[in-house]
């Protein structure tokens, strides 16, 4: 997956000055040791994407504002990857639960965004906890 790094250098200048501030930029660099650290305590098959996804509803343009992947695969419907992803959107970070195959997602339900990068690891644990929620049904 992007790095923050690599995120920030792909957006605007504006977006850039914005990210840098708002602190953005460091949470999101946080992410995957956050769902490591969820994974060890929880269990749940959680796994994060070291790749950007190819299409997100059929859009290849829409997989490039994508800040970072998380897959959940249900041992009890192995062939079904469900996947929290999230993209930064109108200064706020926009979660979405969908299903992963063959590299596109096929979005199923749009999250709460964050909108505090302060407050942004409590609503991650929420969106976290909305995958393994869904992919269990």
């Amino acid at each position: 997956m992007k790095t923050a790094s690599y995120f920030l250098k792909s957006q605007d200048t504006e977006k850039q000055r914005w990210l840098e501030n708002s602190g953005f930029i460091e949470f999101l660099s946080r992410i995957g040791p956050e769902v490591e650290r969820f994974e060890r305590r929880f269990g749940f098959g959680l796994r994060y994407l070291n790749t950007p996804p190819e299409e997100i509803d059929g859009d290849s343009n829409l997989s490039e504002t994508v800040a970072f992947v998380v897959l959940r695969r249900n041992r009890l419907f192995p062939e079904r990857i469900y996947c929290l992803y999230a993209v930064l959107r109108e200064q706020k970070l926009k979660g979405y639960i969908g299903l992963y195959r063959d590299g596109n997602i096929t979005t199923l339900q749009e999250l709460s965004p964050i909108q505090d990068s302060k407050k942004g690891e409590h609503q991650l644990y929420n969106w976290l906890s909305s995958l393994v929620k869904t992919s269990c049904k």
